[in-house]
């Protein structure tokens, strides 16, 4: 086992994103921000999208800032010193970042703080009212920063809804920093071979990354994928159905409504049917009037696309 630090870089940076990305020896590691997705418990992550992402031949590069990541940053230093006279004991933003190394496992932890006690700090800013509960993208990023910081407990200090800080310490036992390690040491094991590790989830875009263009060959299908060919057809099918479904139901629904905008049942809202602005681009228009600026913005782009013939 190996703790030890890193120079942290900027917050949010294309050099920040890189060390978190890979370590000095190029191989993939885990972030605590994402931990939980190895569990597939992330909020807004699934295994196989921090597969594709550790499988990328470049690192992640910045994104455009939401408003829950604007409020993160903007609050956190006021946070951070509100917090600290409530303690009565000093809370500082570490000028480096966390890492534990063994064999087939590599993780980092960035923390927003750490006491005086060396006991890591964990800001998060939410529009909703704390209910005393790490939901499980905050747990495991908890139990990670532990890992990282050879902690047994994570100081939680959460901005919510009502305006007040809520402080809660998660205490981290051995055998839960063992279950974490060792689900990052199955995952790691794969991804090290270059693929997806088995059970995350699969979206069609991560198969679209790995195999963007169709070489014109073909490939004999094993028995499961034909299966899986199947299945395809039907979800096909049974979509198709229900979105027949839909339009009979949203068209019942509205001559019911007719020119209101709510539909009420028992004095409660049930339905709302309002209307929208919307503004939109006139292509059709543009290419009529302007053919040769048209033209010259136009952009062609190849897409694979996937059609089912049935099987016998």
């Amino acid at each position: 086992m190996n703790h030890y630090t890193i120079p942290k870089e900027k917050h949010g940076s294309p050099e920040w994103l890189a060390v978190r990305w890979r370590n000095e020896n190029g191989e993939a590691r885990i972030s605590a921000s994402v931990a939980a997705a190895v569990h597939d418990q992330h909020a807004f992550m699934t295994g196989g999208d921090l597969a594709i992402e550790l499988l990328s031949d470049t690192p992640p590069q910045p994104k455009e800032q939401n408003q829950a990541m604007e409020r993160g940053n903007r609050l956190e230093p006021m946070i951070r010193e509100w917090a600290a006279s409530v303690y009565r004991f000093g809370i500082t933003e570490p000028v480096k970042m966390f890492c534990y190394d063994e064999p087939g496992v590599r993780l980092i932890a960035t923390l927003d703080g750490i006491t005086d006690g060396n006991v890591p700090v964990e800001i998060k800013t939410t529009t909703r009212k704390w209910d005393g509960e790490l939901p499980p993208s905050w747990y495991w990023q908890g139990v990670q920063q532990a890992i990282c910081a050879n902690s047994d407990m994570v100081d939680w200090i959460i901005f919510d809804s009502t305006m007040r800080l809520n402080f809660h310490t998660q205490k981290v036992t051995s055998d839960e920093k063992r279950i974490h390690i060792e689900k990052c040491r199955e995952f790691l094991a794969d991804i090290d071979l270059g693929i997806i590790p088995f059970g995350a989830q699969i979206k069609a875009e991560h198969a679209t990354y790995m195999h963007p263009k169709a070489d014109g060959t073909s490939v004999e299908l094993t028995s499961e994928t034909v299966e899986l060919v199947s299945e395809l057809t039907n979800t096909r099918k049974q979509i198709a159905t229900l979105e027949k479904q839909e339009s009979e139901l949203k068209g019942r629904i509205g001559l019911a409504l007719g020119d209101a905008a709510v539909g009420m049942f028992d004095g409660n809202e049930v339905v709302s049917w309002k209307n929208q602005t919307r503004t939109s681009f006139d292509q059709k228009r543009f290419e009529q009037e302007h053919p040769a600026l048209a033209d010259k913005f136009r952009k062609e782009s190849t897409i694979r696309v996937m059609k089912t013939k049935g099987a016998k």
